[in-house]
């Protein structure tokens, strides 16, 4: 028996036939997608137009580096002019913290920031004077009298801060913000001044600022209250006797600033006063806000971060430059 022949031959005619005309479709394609295809090659007009575009670029550079000299020059003279800003005029800062029984972690970082601050300030300024007026619950105030920041005097003033301890209750805003005004050096152009108020609550504790007496509400009808977001009715009269005093101190000279921090957002279910800093926030973050609106875009100044306590403190002194 002849034996079939079992050779595949990848050469038939079929296969020719196929890759025939899959060479004719690619070069179909091909000549219809060619002036598509740019300009590549070295003729004058392309090497003309590429040389427009290095010199374009190469001029683009040269003003580039042109303006950045000229902003370095204007940050150096910027620096210069802050620095003698510091050291011509004596600094006097005087801040209102409140104390009550929710305020355990802003009042350390208030703490740790002083400590800083009075080590720092005073080498790059010719005189540095600090007081604090903290204000608890019940109506009870803890002042620690402004002093000149010196080596012989910072020992006894970090003592007293160190001493400060929380007081739980009801807080009195504005008699706390009038004493701060008041701890304040006579008027002088020549004193930069400013202010800081820290606290989780506006002035809405006392009696005749509320509607109602918010530690009385039922945990039920607080939590409805909380979550509508709504909050309680307050009486704003205390607001604008604050924001009064406050204005009076930034208008009476342009070397003066303020800074205000809503600490109320670090509260928890569960905190001490954890009701009455919610029932009243949708009050208190819009009046500490206007606190710091009354110092301008440029002198006033605002937060909601106690972890931000040193470095506002440093803008609130340093935009009273």
């Amino acid at each position: 028996m002849k034996l079939r022949n079992r050779e595949v031959n990848v050469f038939s005619m079929s296969a020719l036939d196929l890759f025939a005309s899959a060479m004719g479709a690619f070069m179909f394609l091909a000549i219809i997608a060619l002036p598509f295809f740019p300009n590549t090659g070295s003729s004058p007009e392309s090497i003309s137009e590429i040389k427009k575009e290095l010199d374009a670029a190469k001029a683009e550079s040269k003003q580039t580096k042109k303006e950045l000299a000229s902003a370095q020059k204007s940050l150096e003279e910027a620096k210069q002019e802050l620095a003698e800003g510091i050291n011509k005029y004596p600094i006097e800062l005087v801040i209102t913290i409140d104390i009550s029984g929710s305020m355990a972690v802003p009042l350390q970082r208030l703490k740790d920031a002083i400590k800083r601050l009075t080590i720092e300030v005073p080498k790059v300024t010719r005189e540095f004077k600090i007081g604090v007026v903290a204000y608890g619950g019940d109506g009870k105030f803890v002042t620690v009298p402004s002093v000149v920041i010196t080596k012989a005097s910072r020992a006894g003033f970090i003592q007293q801060i160190d001493a400060l301890e929380l007081l739980p209750g009801e807080t009195d805003v504005p008699e706390a913000v009038s004493n701060a005004m008041a701890m304040f050096s006579p008027p002088n152009d020549k004193v930069r001044k400013a202010y800081v108020l820290i606290g989780d609550v506006g002035p809405y504790e006392m009696i005749d600022s509320r509607s109602f007496d918010i530690y009385a509400i039922s945990e039920a009808q607080a939590n409805i209250l909380i979550n509508s977001g709504r909050g309680v009715q307050v009486s704003k009269s205390y607001e604008a006797e604050i924001l009064n005093s406050v204005g009076s101190f930034i208008s009476s000279n342009k070397l003066r600033s303020v800074m205000a921090m809503y600490t109320g957002n670090a509260t928890r279910r569960g905190d001490a006063s954890y009701n009455v800093i919610a029932l009243t926030k949708p009050h208190s973050t819009p009046f500490f806000k206007a606190v710091a609106n009354e110092g301008g875009e440029d002198n006033g100044h605002y937060s909601e971060e106690p972890s931000e306590m040193l470095s506002m403190l440093l803008i609130a002194v340093l935009a009273a430059s």
